[in-house]
């Protein structure tokens, strides 16, 4: 469950803001003039929110690969090159090389 504070409140509060989020499970939002600004979260909830943010990463990364080794096959093909003489391995290397990331939407250009 969820608590909203503000800051002023969490701050003089942290002690039992703590052994809550500890004995309860509970879950913080810290506000500042009523606009919600930190969450307090425990130590293993925020180590599964980093482990399921590097699986996501780790999924757009895969994703991003996919769908650059697309576009440089098609590059090739329009350059008359086949793609087939090139084993996979090779073309994701390449691929690699060029540091594909989900946020980079490329295209090969002559």
């Amino acid at each position: 469950m969820e608590k909203i504070i503000g800051i002023t409140k969490a701050r003089n509060n942290i002690k039992e803001i703590i052994d809550s989020i500890m004995d309860n499970n509970e879950k913080y939002i810290i506000t500042r003039d009523t606009s919600p600004e930190a969450a307090i979260i425990s130590y293993s909830d925020y180590l599964n929110f980093k482990e399921i943010m590097r699986q996501l990463q780790a999924f757009k990364q895969d994703k991003a690969l996919v769908t650059a080794q697309k576009q440089f096959k098609e590059w090739l093909s329009d350059k008359g090159l086949s793609s087939d003489k090139i084993p996979e391995k090779e073309i994701e290397r390449m691929v690699r090389e060029l540091n594909v990331s989900s946020e980079n939407n490329w295209k090969l250009y002559d």
